[in-house]
C-alpha cells in the first residue's frame, strides 16, 4: 500500500505547523523567561545602588566623626601640655625645697591633704588647694 502523495504533502504540512507551533510557543516562553530575569536583575540593580549610597553616606559621617575625635584629640593634647608647662613652672618658681616633689605626688594621686600638711609643712588651706589644682577631677566640690 503506498500513500498518494497529497496524504504526505498533508500530513507534512500538519508535522510543520504543529513544530511552528511548539517553536513558537517555546520562544515565548524563552522570551518570558529573560524578561523575568531582566526585571530581577534590574531589581537586584536598583537594590544594590540604594544599598550603595546608603554606605557611602555612612562613610561620610563616619569621616566627619573620625574628624571631630582628632580634633578633640589635639585640643586635648594642646591642654595637657598647658598643664603640664603651668605644673613644671610652678614646680621652678619654687623657694621651698618639697613644693615640687608634694605637686608631683599630689597630681599623680600618691599623697592626701593630711599627709601634704604633715610631711611638708604646709597650711590645710595650702594642701587643699594644691590638691584641687593638681588633681581636680578628683574633687566633685566646685571651686
Amino acid at each position: 500500500m503506498t500513500i498518494p502523495p497529497l496524504w504526505l504533502a498533508v500530513a507534512a504540512l500538519v508535522l510543520s505547523l504543529a513544530a511552528l507551533a511548539v517553536g513558537l510557543s517555546m520562544q515565548r516562553g524563552f522570551k518570558q523567561a529573560q524578561l523575568t530575569r531582566e526585571r530581577w536583575f534590574q531589581h537586584q540593580m536598583e537594590r544594590l545602588e540604594r544599598e550603595h549610597r546608603g554606605l557611602e553616606s555612612a562613610l561620610a559621617g563616619f569621616g566627619r566623626h573620625i574628624d571631630q575625635l582628632d580634633a578633640q584629640g589635639r585640643e586635648t593634647l594642646d591642654r595637657l601640655g598647658q598643664l603640664n608647662a603651668r605644673i613644671d613652672a610652678v614646680a621652678a618658681d619654687d623657694d621651698q625645697p618639697g613644693f615640687g616633689h608634694a605637686l608631683r605626688l599630689a597630681s599623680q594621686g600618691r599623697v592626701s591633704v593630711e599627709e601634704l600638711i604633715e610631711d611638708f609643712g604646709l597650711s590645710e588651706s595650702e594642701a587643699r588647694l594644691l590638691m584641687r589644682v593638681s588633681r581636680p577631677d578628683d574633687d566633685p566640690r566646685p571651686l
